[in-house]
């Protein structure tokens, strides 16, 4: 089940994670999922109670909904250098993803997380589930050999899926973002900010394996709604 779940995500047809914050809200989830969301990524980090038991318990609620259960699960507790809401130290998250690693399909760690990364995807690699190393730059779009070398260090480091966010200050910043999908596989390319938003959009019709989208609060700069998105594909076809 975790395989044919995870191949739903990275598959050809354009799939948009909705991110899920707050707190696991049936509610929420439900209006994700009716409103296209192909995957669900859990924003741990944005919770409100992030007691462990409470946590394993609406995960295991998720597991048994059949609206949910068969949603591939992306769990996310961000760094709050790369944009996480909640100062936890290294150890507490490697706690946390270590109590929830066996209700998710993918986990996310940065790469820039080098205290907990390698634990976090030996991890992961136990339970069979798939690694989203990600990197995240608010300020600006570095140079393309930049970024290739950042996704190099994710692969060697045990992607299966690298993310690549970066600001879009100039309509060059996309270029140079669109560019790393022309020799790439398992890549996630997101630009950020107002000059980002078409890459939400258009990106996975290039070869980034998904895009986020959001259900209620934005978790990142020029984030689309879920059903913004879904409306742009449809509009053009693709959905």
């Amino acid at each position: 089940m975790i395989k044919k779940k995870a191949s739903k995500i990275i598959a050809r047809k354009p799939c948009v994670a909705g991110v899920i914050t707050g707190g696991i809200d049936e509610r929420i989830v439900k209006k994700a999922i009716s409103e296209g969301a192909g995957a669900l990524e859990l924003r741990i980090d944005t919770f409100n109670n992030i007691t462990p038991v409470v946590l394993i318990k609406a995960c295991e609620r998720l597991g048994k909904n059949p609206f949910t259960r068969n949603m591939p699960l992306i769990l996310t507790i961000r760094s709050n250098k790369e944009g996480g809401k909640n100062t936890f130290s290294d150890a507490k998250r490697l706690e946390l993803f270590s109590v929830l690693m066996p209700y998710a399909d993918f986990v996310d760690v940065e790469l820039s997380s080098s205290v907990i990364i390698k634990n976090v995807i030996n991890c992961a690699k136990k339970h069979g589930k798939k690694v989203i190393v990600s990197y995240h730059n608010f300020k600006s779009t570095p140079q393309a050999r930049l970024l290739e070398d950042i996704i190099l260090r994710s692969r060697k480091a045990g992607a299966d899926i690298v993310k690549v966010a970066t600001a879009v200050k100039r309509w060059q910043n996309l270029n140079t973002l669109a560019g790393l999908l022309i020799n790439e596989k398992n890549l996630v390319v997101i630009g950020m900010g107002p000059g980002g938003m078409l890459s939400r959009v258009f990106f996975p019709m290039l070869g980034s394996a998904f895009t986020y989208g959001s259900v209620g609060d934005a978790t990142a700069p020029g984030q689309l709604m879920v059903r913004e998105i879904k409306a742009q594909w449809k509009a053009c076809g693709f959905s």
